[in-house]
């Protein structure tokens, strides 16, 4: 199945009273998800369009597509601000409908920020990365990107699968260790082939973190199991510490559980978001 995202054009702080949206997405993250995903929805809309780096060349290259949501009427103010941050929600509450994609909301924060016609709180389970996944960077373009993913598509491919592996086992198996589960091994082996294969494709390169929220009621493996995750849940325990992935710095996995705020048309659905932030100091050479 091929994964696709809807995000963002920009980064969004929550304030005391509301939202912001911070600047354009950077062309690094424009990379990011230009190559971890097959298919990628940043919507507009007609009060404001938010502009990206190389825009046009990625949306010819069919790495990015930008549907213009239309709003009618006078806006203004702070309606301005939520007309916007909807965008992401109306296009997602349609897109998630349909089961040939793998569609996951995904933003650049450590939590999901929604407005409020679509929240809803559900227990989930966590998997976080953290300085894992490899960027190029530079002097590069999209053509050069995509040609790299189609050409390394097995070890992209491997990641997507041993991370729903985790949040498997995970339900499977919540007392034993982390380091102990083979899904971990393979997970970890999938981080390693994919920062190998990259420096050996790329002079430069950047580590970004990407955790994803799993919905912690979509299989019901064990009414016992569950229970056991709910309570842990609910009183914000971690099923199990961080790894350190070795050959890699500062590079680790943890898997934890939590009460949230999740997208509540994908209720249904195995992941209900993606979140990232790039290691700012993370430039290899």
């Amino acid at each position: 199945m091929k994964r696709g995202i809807i995000a963002t054009p920009g980064i969004i702080n929550r304030l005391p009273k509301g939202f912001q949206m911070v600047g354009s997405l950077s062309l690094d993250e424009m990379r990011y998800y230009a190559l971890y995903w097959d298919s990628v929805v940043i919507p507009t809309n007609n009060l404001v369009h938010m502009g990206l780096p190389q825009e046009e060349a990625f949306i010819s290259a069919g790495a990015i597509e930008r549907p213009n949501v239309a709003f009618n009427g006078s806006y203004e103010g702070d309606q301005v601000t939520n007309a916007v941050l909807s965008c992401q929600g109306i296009v997602a509450k349609e897109l998630v409908k349909d089961k040939k994609i793998d569609w996951v909301i995904q933003q650049f924060n450590d939590e999901l920020i929604i407005l409020d016609d679509y929240i809803e709180e559900r227990n989930t389970l966590r998997i976080d990365l953290a300085s894992c996944l490899p960027v190029p960077t530079g002097e590069i373009n999209i053509h050069d990107i995509l040609n790299f993913k189609e050409l390394r598509k097995t070890e992209f491919i491997a990641l997507h699968e041993y991370l729903d592996e985790v949040y498997q086992q995970a339900l499977l198996f919540p007392d034993q260790a982390l380091a102990s589960k083979k899904a971990i091994s393979n997970l970890t082996r999938a981080i390693e082939d994919l920062d190998k294969v990259t420096q050996e494709g790329f002079k430069e390169y950047m580590k970004h973190n990407l955790s994803t929220v799993f919905n912690l009621y979509k299989d019901k493996i064990g009414e016992g199991v569950i229970m056991d995750l709910t309570v842990a849940a609910l009183m914000g325990s971690p099923i199990v510490p961080a790894v350190t992935i070795g050959g890699i710095v500062s590079a680790t996995i943890k898997v934890s559980m939590n009460s949230t705020q999740t997208f509540r048309p994908a209720d249904k659905n195995l992941k209900l978001a993606y979140l990232s932030k790039a290691k700012k100091n993370g430039l290899y050479k």
